[in-house]
């Protein structure tokens, strides 16, 4: 992972979930993406019909999901208010009459209304659309009777990677983006 400040607080960002018809081939599977990736044992995980808390297995990282909460609240707002201020100043600097003479309130207006639509823009990012489909489909696959593997990469190569690697054992693969 790069130094730079990020939106998420996610240590894994990237979920990937596979489904397989019985729990012997769910193990034999994950024990293969193991060895072939290196991954640490945490990042890889069989969850069975039938365990106690499925929700948690599949998205592990509840401090993370709250410290993306927060992030991104903080850098989206900020930054939407950074984009009105160069807003107005632009608005300002071209002469438009009502910025021009109504400068405070322009000011405000245009300050406010893009942190607002930062902020909108970060319960967005803190909802994470993307796992939508993941966590439906694995649920579901529970919820028939048939076993998943569900893996929390943590870059884009890495989950392109385990998704290959569970393409081989004929497996439905489902991610996160």
């Amino acid at each position: 992972m790069s130094d730079s400040p990020q939106i998420t607080g996610e240590k894994f960002d990237h979920k990937i979930a596979a489904i397989f018809a019985t729990s012997n081939d769910a193990h034999i599977a994950a024990e293969s993406v193991r060895d072939s990736m290196e991954l640490e044992q945490r990042q890889v995980i069989v969850i069975n019909p039938g365990d106690a808390h499925p929700g948690r297995e599949l998205e592990p990282d509840s401090k993370g999901i709250l410290q993306t909460l927060i992030r991104s609240h903080l850098w989206l707002g900020a930054f939407g208010a950074l984009a009105g201020l160069i807003l107005f100043i632009a608005t300002y600097a071209s002469g438009i009459g009502f910025v021009v003479n109504n400068a405070v309130p322009a000011f405000l207006l245009m300050i406010v209304y893009c942190a607002v639509m930062g902020l909108l823009l970060a319960g967005l990012v803190s909802l994470r659309p993307d796992h939508a489909p993941y966590l439906i489909k694995a649920q579901n696959a529970l919820k028939e009777g048939k076993s998943v593997i569900t893996i929390h990469a943590s870059s884009q190569e890495q989950m392109q990677q385990a998704s290959d690697e569970l393409e081989k054992h004929s497996a439905q693969v489902i991610h996160s983006l």
